[in-house]
């Protein structure tokens, strides 16, 4: 079947584990290409992603854990946690000093009206902080660490659809808020992720408030993404000199622990695979940014183009991923220069606008005008990333205003039980190594290395913070007869 399930858990909660299969022959020589995707409901996560490489092999080009557990594990407090491939809601990136007002002014049933509000009388939300003074990626509890329900496996069309549903008042957002996302693959190479989010009435319980409806039905705001960090090298698709390297295990005596090479406890020998996206090249459909505070990351309220402002012609070199898009599309501007140069150390984790803007470049223009559902069914092509290494091309188009680029720069090696897979090697007379006490079969496993840089974030985004800015509240602002839509395609080809 193209869609299978495995149910990992069910006490105390339901864990599930989706995978999406797809063989298609639009490659080279009329040969299947096959195309997987993996999705845990624990975050709505995609774990796997695997394409063909230039040469028809399979490459999984998603960062992630061998196992499951490390999902909830990496998203307790204290821990360092990545969001791999997690769903980020309900709203992305950050919200300032971890409040905003909102005015709710829609009529939510035939007989009731909700009050509206002046500006100056309208409620403040308090959420819950979870970076710095700032709510940020939902906060402590949102929703890449709940448990989403599965509500469709659609065999057909070979995508599955899960949903999760927060209270009203959960983590300080108002308003009940039925959220769904469905991942599918195409005939075409692509991985489609669709999102949608309704205000929606519970059922109302015995003994609970006269304005318990009401509350549902609170406008809020919403501004959901998929996590996913993209090394298009494949996690576990050692480079040249690791290849050698294994090849020269089969021959002689492994070199001594410590090194990228060791021998564990079961006397398998353990190639460290060191992740990089260095060497990966980039284009972008804009220069516009969304400008960040120097002390305080959030939006400024100005968009800035890196190209025409002189200011700013120092990071024009390292900004700058527009150009002519060029065939092949290794031509493109390389991520090492910019990674190696950025201030601070950390790399790219910077805000592009992809709307148009007014000649100011200060004030957005929504695709067809529609305010918070306007973003849908619209997706122009907007971003390319290109291993040169293995060939694959990833082409990203959304129907969201704003994409992030992060550059996974806060990475470390500590991220325990990172992905790895075993070699089975056939036991000759060249495929033995000595170990400790005699000769062993030969087993080797490789372990993926996420250090800084080890993968690349493109997130598409309604502008963070935008309920703190006048000209931008209406993209994330859900009232309770609206419904909120984002559509963002990743295809996958090889060159």
């Amino acid at each position: 079947m193209p869609v299978k399930t495995t149910t990992l858990a069910t006490d105390p909660v339901l864990v599930q584990q989706h995978e999406l299969t797809l063989s298609t022959n639009t490659g080279t020589n009329n040969q299947d290409r096959t195309f997987s995707a993996t999705i845990l409901t624990y975050g709505a996560t995609l774990t796997h992603l695997s394409c063909p490489d230039r040469w028809n092999q399979p490459q999984d080009v998603v960062l992630g854990f061998d196992h499951w557990q490390d999902y909830i594990a990496q998203a307790q407090p204290g821990a360092l946690n990545p969001y791999f491939g997690s769903i980020i809601g309900p709203t992305a990136s950050r919200i300032a000093n971890a409040t905003f007002q909102l005015e709710n002014t829609h009529t939510h049933s035939n007989t009731t009206t909700i009050t509206a509000a002046s500006p100056t009388q309208a409620p403040t939300h308090a959420l819950q902080v979870s970076n710095g003074l700032d709510c940020h990626h939902g906060g402590p509890k949102g929703f890449d660490k709940q448990y989403w329900s599965t509500v469709d496996v659609n065999q057909d069309e070979t995508s599955v659809t899960l949903e999760w549903v927060s209270p009203h008042g959960d983590g300080g957002y108002p308003g009940r808020l039925v959220s769904s996302v469905q991942y599918k693959l195409t005939d075409q190479g692509e991985l489609v992720i669709e999102f949608t989010a309704q205000l929606k009435e519970g059922e109302k319980s015995e003994g609970a408030a006269e304005n318990a409806t009401t509350m549902d039905l609170h406008s809020t705001i919403v501004s959901l993404t998929n996590h996913a960090y993209w090394n298009l090298d494949g996690v576990l698709n050692l480079s040249e000199d690791q290849a050698g390297q294994l090849q020269s295990l089969l021959l002689e005596t492994p070199s001594t622990p410590g090194t990228s090479t060791d021998i564990n406890d079961n006397n398998v020998v353990v190639i460290k695979n060191s992740c990089t996206v260095k060497d990966h090249t980039l284009w972008l459909s804009t220069s516009t940014l969304v400008e960040l505070g120097d002390k305080h990351p959030v939006p400024t309220g100005v968009l800035v183009d890196v190209i025409v402002t002189p200011e700013l012609h120092v990071q024009k070199e390292l900004l700058d991923f527009t150009g002519a898009e060029t065939h092949p599309v290794s031509k493109n501007k390389a991520l090492g220069h910019g990674l190696d140069l950025i201030p601070g150390g950390y790399g790219y984790d910077h805000v592009f606008a992809l709307d148009g803007t007014d000649a100011t470049h200060t004030i957005p223009v929504p695709v067809n005008n529609v305010e918070i559902q306007a973003y849908w069914p619209r997706t122009p092509h907007v971003a390319t990333l290109y291993s040169p290494r293995s060939g694959i091309r990833l082409d990203l188009s959304t129907s969201e205003p704003a994409v992030v680029l992060y550059a996974s720069g806060y990475l470390d090696k500590s991220l325990p039980r990172t992905k790895s897979k075993i070699l089975d090697i056939p036991t000759t007379a060249t495929s033995v190594h000595t170990v400790a006490g005699g000769v062993d079969e030969s087993k080797v496993r490789i372990e993926a290395e996420f250090d800084k840089f080890a993968g690349f974030c493109l997130e598409p985004i309604r502008y963070p913070d935008a309920i703190h800015h006048r000209d931008w509240a209406s993209m994330v602002t859900l009232h309770h007869d609206q419904v909120y839509r984002h559509r963002s395609l990743y295809k996958f080809s090889a060159e």
